[in-house]
């Protein structure tokens, strides 16, 4: 019996250039040798010549960027950043703006949201960072960390794979997966909202007029259409559980073909909260058949071969279950547990967690009610992420609110929950009711017209205007 793994789905896009323009420019910066550099005005005299145009002197600053720096641990600065050859993406987009600025080229780093795959789907984190060039007049985009390959969380490796769809992407196709926290970073004309893509499905921009709008579809039953230049051939399912990991068997769905247009149904069997991954397969895929030391087969796909669309399920009437395990003294054995439990408002749990504690009803606890209510449309998804504290205690962000553990011999206990300080950019359930105070309109996200409002109603009852919602603001508001 044959079966389909897939290993990698790279979200790819279109670009605005054309790279053979540049094969002179990528010749010259394969060439430079190796080396230690004592500053970076060294490298960038490496790089140009004095008769670069600045659209040259960027492809080449952009090059050698994807070319020699691996992504790893954080540098801090371009220097350490070219001399060790690894980084983050803040490390690749400063190095970039550092090259620019001698050049005196404009360039600015941009910080925002990385869509990777249908796990951010419904989250919103300011976690990654590109750039915008400009170029002859106009800004261009470029992600240099996702141009220079992939990196596995899990093995911690770095695959380096160059993808020129991230070098002066399009706008309307970089905004699938890139949201900036400035919204004029998008360069639309017409800024996308950032409800609109968090909720959003992640897709290959391929992919024309999707029927699928919502990222978390709540039905068992799809009928998805879209229309697309590329010539698909064949469809796959992959899926896992909400929380889910590791390599997922592939299911083969039926795709319907009409000119440009596609059509495919999905029936989802089992109940349950799903991420859904759907794979599509050109004509002609690059194909590797692989026999495990049972003689069963699996094909095998390169990732460059294939686009996808990527979205949550939940089916009808499903129920978030409890958690069948947890750590107590693992910091993150607990998150999942303790969404559970307020989401439930489940105190015969949280007293198997807090046996010390013994209490009679965990609606006692302050704020718990108001952490329960923000939990109503939970699907059982979270982010896996904690804070540690000064003391010693760790803190678990939920929907604005922080539930706080101190360590026991026993592994770590429930100590109280407290909302969290506000900001521009936050969003949330506390955000919501922050704007229903102030007459705004409840969207959860805290924008500009949320900050602005803010800061008035600070100046009005003699708080600091800055902006930030803390003790003293929550106390005037009524929350």
């Amino acid at each position: 019996m044959k079966h389909l793994i897939l290993y990698l789905t790279i979200i790819t896009f279109s670009c605005t250039f054309n790279a053979q323009e540049f094969n002179h420019i990528y010749q010259k910066v394969k060439s430079i040798p190796k080396q230690t550099y004592k500053t970076i005005n060294q490298l960038h005299d490496l790089l140009v010549k004095s008769n670069y145009s600045h659209e040259e002197k960027t492809q080449a600053f952009a090059k050698f960027i994807v070319n020699n720096i691996a992504y790893g641990k954080r540098a801090k600065t371009p220097l350490k950043c070219v001399n060790s050859m690894e980084g983050v993406c803040q490390d690749y987009s400063e190095l970039f703006k550092a090259l620019c600025d001698i050049s005196n080229i404009e360039c600015h780093v941009v910080v925002g949201s990385g869509k990777n795959d249908s796990q951010d789907i419904g989250f919103y984190s300011s976690n990654h960072a590109w750039n915008a060039v400009k170029v002859n007049g106009k800004f261009q985009l470029f992600d240099l960390t996702w141009a220079a390959g992939t990196y596995n969380f899990q093995t911690k490796s770095f695959n380096k794979k160059f993808n020129d769809q991230y070098f002066n992407a399009k706008a309307e196709d970089f905004i699938s997966n890139h949201f900036p926290d400035n919204s004029k970073w998008q360069l639309l004309d017409k800024p996308l909202s950032k409800n609109e893509y968090i909720n959003s499905p992640a897709f290959s921009p391929e992919f024309k007029n999707l029927s699928l709008k919502n990222g978390i579809v709540r039905n068992n039953k799809l009928d998805i259409t879209f229309e697309s230049d590329s010539d698909f051939g064949s469809c796959s399912l992959f899926k896992w559980e909400i929380n889910g990991f590791g390599t997922a068997g592939g299911q083969e769905i039926t795709l319907t073909k009409k000119g440009k247009q596609y059509q495919l149904k999905i029936f989802e069997e089992k109940p349950g909260a799903y991420r859904y991954e759907l794979v599509f397969w050109p004509s002609e895929k690059e194909e590797i058949q692989i026999t495990n030391s049972d003689n069963s087969e699996f094909t095998s796909y390169s990732s460059s071969s294939s686009s996808s669309i990527q979205f949550k399920l939940i089916t009808p009437n499903y129920k978030v279950p409890k958690p069948k395990s947890y750590d107590k003294k693992d910091p993150w054995g607990l998150i999942e547990s303790y969404h559970y439990i307020f989401y439930q408002l489940d105190t015969k749990f949280f007293n198997e967690l807090n046996p010390l504690k013994n209490i009679n009803s965990i609606s006692n606890f302050k704020y718990a009610v108001s952490l329960h209510y923000s939990l109503k449309n939970w699907i059982g998804d979270y982010k896996n992420l904690y804070t540690n504290l000064k003391n010693g205690d760790i803190s678990y962000n939920i929907n604005n609110f922080n539930v706080i553990l101190s360590q026991s011999s026993d592994g770590y206990e429930f100590k109280e929950i407290k909302k969290s300080n506000l900001k521009i950019g936050d969003m949330g359930y506390l955000v919501a009711e922050v704007q229903k105070v102030l007459g705004l309109n409840q969207t959860g996200y805290f924008d500009a017209q949320t900050d602005i409002k803010v800061k008035s109603f600070q100046k009005i009852n003699n708080l600091k205007p800055d902006g930030i919602i803390g003790k003293g603001t929550y106390t005037k508001l009524g929350l």
